[in-house]
């Protein structure tokens, strides 16, 4: 789709979340149009969003975007991917639960190292609310990939596990960049999948497929970016590490 100018700003993106007029999704074919938005926006303001609508998402729109993510390459061609798209309630519940075993943890530790820090708290909260609302997300997307000789997810050689996740993040990335022109929302999920033998049993995945990360989606609460990033000046080594000529470039308006 391309020569479409960029659409208005979708329910989600114009109305606050605490605003009384409530939340209507997109048709269909009024979502997919947006996917003529201009590649540089959706990198500019793609942005994890887990605050979330809850309304369900039509498979119209959904496997569209799967579809297209899909178009990222793989390690030798071998696009040995599956997606398992998870809307079933008791399912998510499941996932819910394993993700809580860590969480209550991991949450109270982050929360008084942050503690006196607003703006730390805050950007804690959509987080938190993810967490705590996990199994009422309209759909996670659980990207896996099979493991075999030349791909898999731990041990050695090293070019192995970086061939099977490099394998699985382009279509991650293209997922995410999709979701953002139409107006949901997606984050990247890793810690609920932190037992994987869990997790497997759960999905009734194979035993040579394994679960990657889970995205959960549903149409974005809010405003998307645009998000802040370091000097790309700071991030660029020349040639060996540490040469960064370009320290204080600034980029092109």
């Amino acid at each position: 789709m391309t020569g479409i100018e960029t659409p208005p700003p979708s329910a989600s993106e114009a109305t606050s979340p605490n605003a009384a007029v409530p939340f209507v999704p997109p048709s269909p074919a009024e979502a997919l149009a947006r996917l003529g938005m201009p590649m540089e926006d959706a990198m500019r303001t793609q942005r994890a969003v887990r605050r979330l609508h809850l309304q369900p998402i039509d498979h119209d729109v959904l496997l569209p975007l799967l579809e297209l993510s899909l178009k990222a390459p793989t390690s030798s061609n071998t696009q040995d991917w599956s997606y398992l798209v998870v809307e079933d309630r008791a399912q998510k519940a499941r996932l819910a639960r394993l993700y809580r075993v860590l969480y209550k943890t991991f949450n109270p530790i982050v929360e008084r190292m942050a503690a006196g820090d607003e703006k730390a708290l805050r950007q804690m909260r959509p987080g938190q609310w993810q967490a705590e609302n996990f199994e009422d997300i309209p759909v996670f997307v659980i990207p896996c990939y099979r493991r075999g000789i030349k791909h898999r997810p731990v041990g050695r050689p090293q070019i192995a596990v970086s061939s099977f996740y490099g394998s699985v993040y382009p279509a991650v990335q293209n997922l995410l960049l999709g979701c953002r022109a139409v107006g949901l929302g997606a984050s990247i999920q890793t810690l609920p999948i932190w037992y994987v033998p869990a997790v497997r049993h759960i999905l009734g995945l194979p035993r040579k497929v394994n679960p990657v990360c889970i995205i959960p989606i549903g149409w974005a609460e809010g405003r998307y970016g645009p998000t802040t990033r370091t000097p790309i000046g700071e991030v660029v080594h020349l040639d060996r590490y540490g040469n960064r000529p370009f320290v204080g470039t600034k980029p092109e308006e």
